[in-house]
């Protein structure tokens, strides 16, 4: 997962299990203001209901954006969001 922190714009990568994503709670701190952002809530830590950071941006009229990473280091995103090519 790569972003960028809205909080002091240091964009970062991070690896996290689809596990993890999928069934758990996920933090990922931020390198440049150790910032902690929520990416999944299954466990109800947070909220009252299973949430998921496209929920979030959701939420907030905001859309994901997912892709794959190639050996060269170029971007593919994926046009419908399936997670698919």
């Amino acid at each position: 997962m790569t972003f960028t922190c809205r909080k002091c714009l240091h964009r970062s990568s991070h690896k996290i299990s689809k596990q993890a994503y999928h069934h758990g709670t996920t933090l990922i701190t931020c390198p440049g203001c150790k910032n902690r952002h929520l990416i999944s809530d299954h466990l109800k830590i947070f909220s009252d209901k299973s949430i998921t950071l496209e929920d979030i941006l959701r939420e907030k009229g905001q859309m994901l954006k997912k892709g794959s990473l190639d050996a060269e280091g170029n971007v593919e995103f994926w046009d419908d969001n399936s997670g698919s090519k």
